[in-house]
Protein backbone atom coordinates (compact mmCIF):
# COMPACT_ATOMS: atom_id res chain seq x y z
CA UNK A 1 0.00 0.00 0.00
CA UNK A 2 2.92 2.35 0.75
CA UNK A 3 4.16 1.84 -2.80
CA UNK A 4 0.77 2.77 -4.24
CA UNK A 5 0.65 5.94 -2.16
CA UNK A 6 4.13 6.91 -3.35
CA UNK A 7 3.13 6.26 -6.97
CA UNK A 8 0.00 8.38 -6.60
CA UNK A 9 1.91 11.25 -4.99
CA UNK A 10 4.66 11.08 -7.62
CA UNK A 11 2.16 11.24 -10.48
CA UNK A 12 0.38 14.18 -8.85
CA UNK A 13 3.68 16.03 -8.48
CA UNK A 14 4.48 15.42 -12.16
CA UNK A 15 1.07 16.73 -13.22
CA UNK A 16 1.41 19.83 -11.02
CA UNK A 17 4.89 20.45 -12.31
CA UNK A 18 3.71 20.17 -15.90
CA UNK A 19 0.81 22.54 -15.33
CA UNK A 20 2.78 25.18 -13.41
CA UNK A 21 3.86 28.12 -15.61
CA UNK A 22 7.57 28.63 -15.75
CA UNK A 23 9.29 32.03 -15.80
CA UNK A 24 11.62 32.11 -18.75
CA UNK A 25 14.66 34.39 -18.64
CA UNK A 26 14.83 36.73 -21.62
CA UNK A 27 18.23 36.73 -23.31
CA UNK A 28 19.95 40.11 -23.42
CA UNK A 29 20.70 39.84 -27.11
CA UNK A 30 20.64 36.85 -29.41
CA UNK A 31 24.01 35.97 -30.83
CA UNK A 32 22.51 35.05 -34.18
CA UNK A 33 19.14 35.96 -35.48
CA UNK A 34 17.01 32.83 -36.06
CA UNK A 35 14.09 32.72 -38.44
CA UNK A 36 10.70 32.54 -36.77
CA UNK A 37 9.20 29.03 -36.70
CA UNK A 38 5.50 28.54 -36.58
CA UNK A 39 4.53 26.12 -33.79
CA UNK A 40 1.49 23.87 -34.26
CA UNK A 41 0.02 25.26 -31.07
CA UNK A 42 -3.35 23.53 -31.32
CA UNK A 43 -1.72 20.14 -31.82
CA UNK A 44 0.59 20.65 -28.86
CA UNK A 45 -2.27 21.75 -26.60
CA UNK A 46 -4.39 18.77 -27.68
CA UNK A 47 -1.54 16.35 -26.98
CA UNK A 48 -0.88 17.88 -23.56
CA UNK A 49 -4.58 17.60 -22.67
CA UNK A 50 -4.58 13.92 -23.67
CA UNK A 51 -1.53 13.19 -21.52
CA UNK A 52 -2.97 15.07 -18.54
CA UNK A 53 -6.27 13.19 -18.89
CA UNK A 54 -4.48 9.82 -18.92
CA UNK A 55 -2.41 10.77 -15.88
CA UNK A 56 -5.47 11.94 -13.94
CA UNK A 57 -7.28 8.66 -14.74
CA UNK A 58 -4.30 6.68 -13.47
CA UNK A 59 -4.15 8.74 -10.28
CA UNK A 60 -7.86 8.11 -9.69
CA UNK A 61 -7.38 4.35 -10.15
CA UNK A 62 -4.46 4.23 -7.72
CA UNK A 63 -6.31 6.35 -5.16
CA UNK A 64 -9.35 4.05 -5.36
CA UNK A 65 -7.15 1.00 -4.73
CA UNK A 66 -5.46 2.71 -1.79
CA UNK A 67 -8.84 3.66 -0.29
CA UNK A 68 -10.05 0.04 -0.60
CA UNK A 69 -6.95 -1.26 1.17
CA UNK A 70 -7.20 1.36 3.92
CA UNK A 71 -10.85 0.44 4.48
CA UNK A 72 -9.88 -3.23 4.86
CA UNK A 73 -7.24 -2.31 7.44
CA UNK A 74 -9.46 0.06 9.39
CA UNK A 75 -12.51 -2.23 9.38
CA UNK A 76 -11.97 -5.08 11.90
CA UNK A 77 -12.43 -8.62 10.60
CA UNK A 78 -15.92 -9.92 11.30
CA UNK A 79 -18.66 -12.09 9.84
CA UNK A 80 -18.48 -15.69 8.65
CA UNK A 81 -15.96 -17.55 6.50
CA UNK A 82 -16.08 -21.16 5.33
CA UNK A 83 -13.04 -23.44 5.23
CA UNK A 84 -12.88 -26.68 3.23
CA UNK A 85 -10.09 -28.92 4.53
CA UNK A 86 -8.72 -32.42 4.88
CA UNK A 87 -6.96 -31.61 8.15
CA UNK A 88 -7.91 -33.64 11.26
CA UNK A 89 -11.14 -32.29 12.69
CA UNK A 90 -9.94 -31.98 16.29
CA UNK A 91 -6.79 -30.11 15.33
CA UNK A 92 -8.73 -27.70 13.10
CA UNK A 93 -11.24 -27.03 15.89
CA UNK A 94 -8.38 -26.25 18.28
CA UNK A 95 -6.83 -23.91 15.72
CA UNK A 96 -10.11 -22.08 15.06
CA UNK A 97 -10.57 -21.57 18.82
CA UNK A 98 -7.08 -20.06 18.99
CA UNK A 99 -7.81 -17.85 15.97
CA UNK A 100 -10.97 -16.57 17.69
CA UNK A 101 -8.89 -15.29 20.60
CA UNK A 102 -7.46 -12.75 18.16
CA UNK A 103 -10.57 -12.34 16.00
CA UNK A 104 -13.61 -12.99 18.22
CA UNK A 105 -16.05 -11.49 15.70
CA UNK A 106 -15.23 -14.01 12.94
CA UNK A 107 -17.14 -17.29 12.70
CA UNK A 108 -15.30 -20.09 10.87
CA UNK A 109 -17.51 -22.82 9.40
CA UNK A 110 -15.55 -25.97 8.54
CA UNK A 111 -16.24 -28.74 6.03
CA UNK A 112 -13.82 -31.57 6.70
CA UNK A 113 -13.23 -34.75 4.68
CA UNK A 114 -10.48 -36.56 2.80
CA UNK A 115 -8.77 -34.64 0.00
CA UNK A 116 -10.60 -36.67 -2.65
CA UNK A 117 -14.03 -35.81 -1.27
CA UNK A 118 -13.09 -32.16 -0.74
CA UNK A 119 -12.02 -31.98 -4.38
CA UNK A 120 -15.26 -33.64 -5.51
CA UNK A 121 -17.28 -31.07 -3.53
CA UNK A 122 -15.32 -28.16 -5.02
CA UNK A 123 -15.72 -29.49 -8.56
CA UNK A 124 -19.47 -30.00 -8.12
CA UNK A 125 -19.93 -26.48 -6.74
CA UNK A 126 -17.78 -24.99 -9.49
CA UNK A 127 -19.91 -26.69 -12.14
CA UNK A 128 -23.04 -25.44 -10.36
CA UNK A 129 -21.80 -21.86 -10.63
CA UNK A 130 -19.83 -20.94 -7.50
CA UNK A 131 -17.59 -22.60 -4.92
CA UNK A 132 -19.07 -21.96 -1.48
CA UNK A 133 -15.77 -21.97 0.42
CA UNK A 134 -13.81 -18.83 1.26
CA UNK A 135 -10.61 -20.79 1.90
CA UNK A 136 -9.43 -24.28 0.97
CA UNK A 137 -6.68 -26.28 2.72
CA UNK A 138 -5.70 -29.83 1.81
CA UNK A 139 -2.94 -32.05 0.43
CA UNK A 140 -3.27 -31.82 -3.34
CA UNK A 141 -1.20 -28.95 -4.68
CA UNK A 142 -1.69 -30.08 -8.27
CA UNK A 143 -5.43 -29.47 -7.90
CA UNK A 144 -4.66 -26.02 -6.45
CA UNK A 145 -2.54 -25.31 -9.54
CA UNK A 146 -5.45 -26.24 -11.81
CA UNK A 147 -7.76 -23.84 -9.94
CA UNK A 148 -5.08 -21.14 -10.19
CA UNK A 149 -4.97 -21.65 -13.96
CA UNK A 150 -8.64 -20.59 -13.94
CA UNK A 151 -7.80 -17.52 -11.82
CA UNK A 152 -9.86 -18.79 -8.88
CA UNK A 153 -7.50 -17.65 -6.10
CA UNK A 154 -6.97 -14.27 -4.47
CA UNK A 155 -3.31 -13.23 -4.60
CA UNK A 156 -2.29 -12.48 -1.02
CA UNK A 157 0.93 -12.68 1.00
CA UNK A 158 -0.03 -12.99 4.67
CA UNK A 159 1.46 -10.69 7.28
CA UNK A 160 4.45 -12.32 8.97
CA UNK A 161 5.07 -14.82 6.17
CA UNK A 162 8.09 -13.08 4.63
CA UNK A 163 10.37 -15.16 6.88
CA UNK A 164 9.24 -18.34 5.10
CA UNK A 165 11.34 -19.71 2.22
CA UNK A 166 10.08 -18.35 -1.12
CA UNK A 167 9.53 -21.87 -2.47
CA UNK A 168 6.60 -22.25 -0.06
CA UNK A 169 4.83 -19.11 -1.29
CA UNK A 170 3.18 -21.06 -4.06
CA UNK A 171 2.17 -19.78 -7.51
CA UNK A 172 2.78 -16.07 -6.97
CA UNK A 173 1.28 -15.95 -3.45
CA UNK A 174 -1.98 -17.60 -4.44
CA UNK A 175 -1.57 -20.21 -1.70
CA UNK A 176 0.84 -20.85 1.14
CA UNK A 177 2.48 -23.62 3.15
CA UNK A 178 1.84 -23.00 6.85
CA UNK A 179 3.50 -26.07 8.45
CA UNK A 180 5.20 -29.25 7.28
CA UNK A 181 4.05 -32.87 7.26
CA UNK A 182 5.91 -35.91 5.92
CA UNK A 183 5.11 -39.45 4.85
CA UNK A 184 7.17 -41.84 6.96
CA UNK A 185 7.09 -45.45 8.21
CA UNK A 186 5.56 -46.28 11.60
CA UNK A 187 5.46 -49.65 13.36
CA UNK A 188 3.94 -51.36 16.38
CA UNK A 189 6.77 -52.16 18.78
CA UNK A 190 5.02 -55.21 20.26
CA UNK A 191 4.80 -56.84 16.83
CA UNK A 192 8.00 -55.70 15.13
CA UNK A 193 11.35 -56.42 16.74
CA UNK A 194 13.44 -55.67 13.65
CA UNK A 195 11.88 -52.52 12.17
CA UNK A 196 12.38 -51.48 8.54
CA UNK A 197 14.79 -48.67 7.78
CA UNK A 198 13.79 -47.87 4.20
CA UNK A 199 10.80 -47.82 1.86
CA UNK A 200 12.18 -50.83 -0.01
CA UNK A 201 12.26 -52.81 3.23
CA UNK A 202 8.46 -52.99 3.03
CA UNK A 203 8.96 -55.56 0.26
CA UNK A 204 10.84 -57.91 2.61
CA UNK A 205 9.05 -61.29 2.88
CA UNK A 206 9.36 -61.11 6.68
CA UNK A 207 6.77 -58.30 6.56
CA UNK A 208 4.37 -60.13 4.22
CA UNK A 209 0.77 -59.30 5.09
CA UNK A 210 1.87 -56.96 7.90
CA UNK A 211 1.91 -53.61 6.06
CA UNK A 212 -0.93 -51.09 5.67
CA UNK A 213 -1.16 -47.83 3.73
CA UNK A 214 -3.81 -45.21 2.86
CA UNK A 215 -5.55 -45.13 -0.51
CA UNK A 216 -4.39 -42.78 -3.26
CA UNK A 217 -8.05 -42.66 -4.33
CA UNK A 218 -9.02 -40.84 -1.13
CA UNK A 219 -5.95 -39.41 0.64
CA UNK A 220 -4.08 -36.47 -0.88
CA UNK A 221 -0.91 -37.43 0.97
CA UNK A 222 -1.13 -40.98 -0.41
CA UNK A 223 -1.81 -39.67 -3.92
CA UNK A 224 1.32 -37.50 -3.78
CA UNK A 225 3.29 -40.48 -2.47
CA UNK A 226 2.20 -42.86 -5.22
CA UNK A 227 2.61 -40.20 -7.92
CA UNK A 228 6.19 -39.56 -6.77
CA UNK A 229 7.38 -43.13 -6.22
CA UNK A 230 5.76 -44.39 -9.45
CA UNK A 231 8.22 -42.23 -11.39
CA UNK A 232 11.23 -42.55 -9.06
CA UNK A 233 14.32 -44.43 -10.28
CA UNK A 234 14.59 -47.74 -8.45
CA UNK A 235 10.86 -47.79 -7.61
CA UNK A 236 8.28 -47.17 -10.36
CA UNK A 237 5.02 -49.07 -10.73
CA UNK A 238 7.05 -52.26 -10.24
CA UNK A 239 7.44 -51.24 -6.59
CA UNK A 240 3.68 -51.12 -6.17
CA UNK A 241 3.29 -54.44 -7.98
CA UNK A 242 5.74 -55.91 -5.46
CA UNK A 243 3.93 -54.31 -2.50
CA UNK A 244 0.72 -55.89 -3.71
CA UNK A 245 2.45 -59.27 -4.07
CA UNK A 246 3.73 -58.91 -0.49
CA UNK A 247 0.17 -58.56 0.81
CA UNK A 248 -0.05 -54.83 1.60
CA UNK A 249 -3.53 -53.80 2.81
CA UNK A 250 -5.02 -50.49 1.68
CA UNK A 251 -7.09 -48.41 4.08
CA UNK A 252 -9.26 -45.48 3.07
CA UNK A 253 -7.29 -42.74 4.84
CA UNK A 254 -4.37 -41.99 7.13
CA UNK A 255 -6.69 -41.99 10.14
CA UNK A 256 -7.60 -45.64 9.60
CA UNK A 257 -3.96 -46.61 9.12
CA UNK A 258 -3.06 -44.71 12.29
CA UNK A 259 -5.74 -46.47 14.36
CA UNK A 260 -4.81 -49.94 13.12
CA UNK A 261 -1.08 -49.67 13.77
CA UNK A 262 -1.91 -48.42 17.27
CA UNK A 263 -4.26 -51.36 17.92
CA UNK A 264 -1.91 -53.94 16.38
CA UNK A 265 -4.11 -54.82 13.41
CA UNK A 266 -1.25 -53.53 11.24
CA UNK A 267 2.36 -54.09 12.26
CA UNK A 268 3.89 -51.53 9.88
CA UNK A 269 2.33 -48.61 7.99
CA UNK A 270 3.01 -45.77 5.62
CA UNK A 271 1.50 -42.77 7.41
CA UNK A 272 1.84 -39.02 7.94
CA UNK A 273 4.47 -38.37 10.62
CA UNK A 274 2.41 -36.38 13.14
CA UNK A 275 -0.19 -39.17 13.32
CA UNK A 276 2.45 -41.66 14.47
CA UNK A 277 3.53 -39.25 17.21
CA UNK A 278 -0.07 -38.62 18.24
CA UNK A 279 -0.82 -42.28 19.03
CA UNK A 280 2.57 -42.73 20.70
CA UNK A 281 1.84 -39.74 22.95
CA UNK A 282 -1.53 -41.31 23.79
CA UNK A 283 0.28 -44.41 25.08
CA UNK A 284 0.18 -46.75 22.09
CA UNK A 285 3.27 -48.90 21.37
CA UNK A 286 4.16 -47.05 18.18
CA UNK A 287 7.47 -45.70 16.89
CA UNK A 288 8.38 -44.25 13.52
CA UNK A 289 11.46 -44.02 11.35
CA UNK A 290 12.71 -41.54 8.78
CA UNK A 291 13.38 -43.79 5.74
CA UNK A 292 16.85 -43.90 4.23
CA UNK A 293 15.58 -42.82 0.80
CA UNK A 294 13.91 -39.81 2.41
CA UNK A 295 10.69 -38.69 4.08
CA UNK A 296 8.27 -37.32 1.49
CA UNK A 297 7.22 -33.74 2.22
CA UNK A 298 3.48 -33.47 1.58
CA UNK A 299 2.43 -29.97 0.45
CA UNK A 300 -0.80 -28.94 2.18
CA UNK A 301 -1.41 -25.43 0.85
CA UNK A 302 -4.08 -23.02 2.02
CA UNK A 303 -5.46 -20.21 -0.11
CA UNK A 304 -8.31 -17.71 -0.41
CA UNK A 305 -10.71 -18.19 -3.29
CA UNK A 306 -11.31 -15.11 -5.43
CA UNK A 307 -15.06 -15.62 -5.03
CA UNK A 308 -14.93 -15.01 -1.27
CA UNK A 309 -17.63 -12.70 0.06
CA UNK A 310 -15.52 -11.80 3.10
CA UNK A 311 -11.93 -11.15 1.98
CA UNK A 312 -11.12 -9.15 5.10
CA UNK A 313 -11.87 -12.06 7.45
CA UNK A 314 -10.26 -14.57 5.08
CA UNK A 315 -7.04 -12.52 5.03
CA UNK A 316 -7.14 -12.30 8.83
CA UNK A 317 -7.30 -16.10 8.94
CA UNK A 318 -4.28 -16.35 6.65
CA UNK A 319 -2.38 -13.77 8.72
CA UNK A 320 -3.12 -15.78 11.86
CA UNK A 321 -1.40 -18.85 10.38
CA UNK A 322 1.99 -17.13 10.63
CA UNK A 323 1.62 -15.72 14.15
CA UNK A 324 3.71 -17.05 17.03
CA UNK A 325 0.51 -18.38 18.56
CA UNK A 326 -0.40 -20.45 15.49
CA UNK A 327 3.10 -21.78 14.87
CA UNK A 328 3.48 -22.84 18.51
CA UNK A 329 0.08 -24.51 18.34
CA UNK A 330 1.15 -26.42 15.22
CA UNK A 331 4.22 -27.73 17.08
CA UNK A 332 2.03 -28.67 20.06
CA UNK A 333 -0.18 -30.59 17.62
CA UNK A 334 2.84 -32.52 16.34
CA UNK A 335 3.60 -30.57 13.16
CA UNK A 336 6.94 -29.13 12.04
CA UNK A 337 6.86 -25.33 11.83
CA UNK A 338 7.36 -23.67 8.45
CA UNK A 339 9.41 -20.94 10.15
CA UNK A 340 13.12 -21.55 10.69
CA UNK A 341 14.21 -21.47 14.31
CA UNK A 342 10.96 -22.76 15.81
CA UNK A 343 11.69 -25.89 17.85
CA UNK A 344 10.21 -29.04 16.27
CA UNK A 345 8.01 -31.43 18.25
CA UNK A 346 9.75 -33.75 20.72
CA UNK A 347 11.52 -36.59 18.96
CA UNK A 348 11.63 -34.88 15.57
CA UNK A 349 15.10 -34.15 14.17
CA UNK A 350 15.93 -30.87 12.55
CA UNK A 351 15.02 -30.92 8.84
CA UNK A 352 18.70 -30.49 8.04
CA UNK A 353 19.38 -33.84 9.73
CA UNK A 354 17.15 -36.11 7.64
CA UNK A 355 16.63 -36.53 3.93
CA UNK A 356 13.56 -34.79 2.51
CA UNK A 357 11.95 -35.89 -0.75
CA UNK A 358 9.84 -33.43 -2.71
CA UNK A 359 6.81 -34.63 -4.69
CA UNK A 360 7.25 -35.17 -8.42
CA UNK A 361 4.92 -32.30 -9.34
CA UNK A 362 5.49 -32.60 -13.08
CA UNK A 363 4.67 -36.32 -13.27
CA UNK A 364 1.66 -35.97 -10.97
CA UNK A 365 0.22 -33.07 -12.99
CA UNK A 366 0.57 -34.97 -16.26
CA UNK A 367 -0.67 -38.34 -14.98
CA UNK A 368 -3.51 -37.80 -12.49
CA UNK A 369 -5.87 -40.23 -14.22
CA UNK A 370 -3.14 -42.83 -14.77
CA UNK A 371 -2.11 -42.73 -11.10
CA UNK A 372 -5.67 -43.32 -9.98
CA UNK A 373 -6.42 -46.04 -12.52
CA UNK A 374 -3.20 -47.96 -11.89
CA UNK A 375 -3.64 -47.75 -8.13
CA UNK A 376 -7.21 -49.00 -8.41
CA UNK A 377 -6.13 -51.80 -10.75
CA UNK A 378 -3.56 -53.00 -8.23
CA UNK A 379 -5.36 -52.49 -4.94
CA UNK A 380 -9.02 -51.97 -5.74
CA UNK A 381 -11.30 -49.75 -3.66
CA UNK A 382 -10.03 -48.99 -0.15
CA UNK A 383 -11.25 -50.94 2.88
CA UNK A 384 -13.94 -48.92 4.69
Amino acid sequence: MKNKLLIALTILMVVLAACTPKEVAKPEEPAVEQPAVEQPVEEVVEKVEEVVEEVVEKVEEVVEEVIEEVEEIVEPASGTITLYTSEPEGKVAEMVADFNKLYPDVTVDVFRSGSGEVIAKIQAEKEAGEIQADLIWFADIDFFDKLADEDLFLVYRPAGSDVVDEMFHYNGDRYQEVRFIFNIIAYNTTLVKTPPTSWKDLLDPQYAGMVGMPSALYSGAAFNHVGTFANMPGFGWEYYEALNDNGVVVERANGGVQAKVASGEFAIVQVVDFMARDVKNEGSPVEHIWPEEGALLIPTPIGILSSTKNPNAAKAFMDYMFTDSAQKLFVKQGYVSVIDGVEPPAGVPDMADFKVLMPDFEYIAANRDLIRSEFERLFGAPVE
